[in-house]
């Protein structure tokens, strides 16, 4: 059975958070809002995707000192084959939001949303769940 590893990096600034839009072309979820992140590639650490994955999706480097784990999704999913899917969402505490973003290709857009914003899904917003 292959593994599927998504990772998602959650910037935080005080009760603010990152939020990114991917384009309305997007084969998976167009013009949805989520969390910028994505797959970990072969012979990859956990620290070393997250940080190259939030680099080419919002040009930020992180400080591998400001991360911490706070949710995790694991489920054996089907679709043309049985896979192992496992998803691990990382807060990542910002000084300051007043920082430069270069969104990739991926996304058209990008704000600074509470908690409790409509531009989040369910799915999305109970990432929040481990956040003090």
């Amino acid at each position: 059975m292959k593994r599927k590893i998504v990772l998602t990096g959650i910037f935080q600034f005080q009760d603010e958070f990152l939020a990114v839009q991917r384009t309305k072309n997007d084969d998976f979820m167009a013009g949805a809002w989520e969390f910028p992140g994505g797959n970990m590639e072969y012979e990859e650490t956990i620290l070393e995707a997250l940080k190259r994955e939030l680099l080419e999706e919002t040009g930020i480097i992180i400080n591998p000192e400001k991360v911490k784990i706070i949710n995790f999704y694991d489920e054996i999913k089907e679709k043309t084959e049985k896979y192992h899917y496992v998803e691990l969402d990382f807060l990542i505490e910002l000084d300051s939001k007043d920082i430069e973003i270069k969104l990739s290709n991926e996304h058209d857009n990008y704000c600074w949303v509470k908690a409790d914003s409509e531009l989040l899904d369910d799915f999305i917003k109970a990432k929040f769940k481990n956040i003090n």
